[in-house]
């Protein structure tokens, strides 16, 4: 990746969650690859930002496992490891569930519109599908009350998104109609969400509101079952690549 080329944001100072977004979007996108090493001076050039949010920015994709450093010696994106990945694939099989039933009744309306308009984006193919896929789970983990649980989930999420999004054999697990299914399953998993199952105004008589209820149910066992199979089938992955490099 060529700094001299990154977008330029002359005008403001960007805070730490943006610098923080904006080498992760690289790091997602391969643009940033493993073992690139990190300078604070690039960064700092390169956003337009003085060297705190940088460091701070830098210091949560260390958390994340997606960076490593050795002090005063280097900081550089971490290896794609497949350990890692399937360790990460485990992990999200047990916070997946939890994740879900959390988020049933716990949405914003913030949540639900970013969710419909992801669902459309998709349906339309103006969104790629594996950065879709991206999107649907940190919305659904920004909505989550659990903020223990949010954190543990998106930490997982990145590394088995990472490695979804660079390794080709893995991507294809992420097809279109899967997503544009899942996405479709956690609009149905909302209650209230905009064009979603049981959102209509008023819901005032009680056949309705139980009608909208088993929808929102059926939403989210579909959404598990969905998340369960990319799971799968990405475990599939692993374990043949594995294979196939003894």
């Amino acid at each position: 990746m060529d700094w001299a080329e990154a977008p330029r944001h002359e005008n403001r100072r960007l805070l730490r969650d943006d610098v923080f977004t904006l080498v992760l979007e690289r790091i997602l996108s391969g643009e940033l690859r493993p073992g690139r090493r990190l300078r604070d001076a690039d960064l700092t050039a390169w956003l337009n930002v003085s060297r705190t949010p940088v460091r701070e920015a830098l210091g949560r994709l260390v958390a994340v496992g997606l960076v490593t450093s050795s002090p005063n010696r280097f900081t550089e994106i971490a290896p794609l490891d497949e350990g890692d990945a399937v360790d990460a694939v485990a992990v999200l099989r047990l916070l997946w569930p939890a994740a879900l039933r959390s988020a049933e009744t716990a949405r914003s309306l913030e949540s639900e519109v970013e969710f419909t308009l992801l669902t459309r984006r998709l349906e339309r193919g103006d969104l790629d599908p594996a950065l879709g896929f991206s999107h649907l789970m940190w919305t659904l983990a920004d909505s989550l009350p659990n903020r223990v649980l949010a954190g543990a989930l998106r930490v997982a999420d990145l590394r088995v998104i990472r490695y979804l999004l660079l390794v080709p054999d893995a991507r294809v697990v992420l097809h279109r109609e899967r997503v544009v299914a899942l996405a479709r399953a956690l609009c149905a998993g909302a209650p209230g969400a905009p064009g979603a199952p049981g959102a209509e105004a008023g819901g005032a008589e009680a056949g309705r509101t139980e009608a909208g209820g088993a929808e929102v149910g059926a939403g989210t066992e579909r959404a598990a079952g969905l998340v369960g199979a990319i799971l799968d089938d990405l475990d599939a992955v692993l374990a043949s690549r594995r294979s196939a490099a003894r």
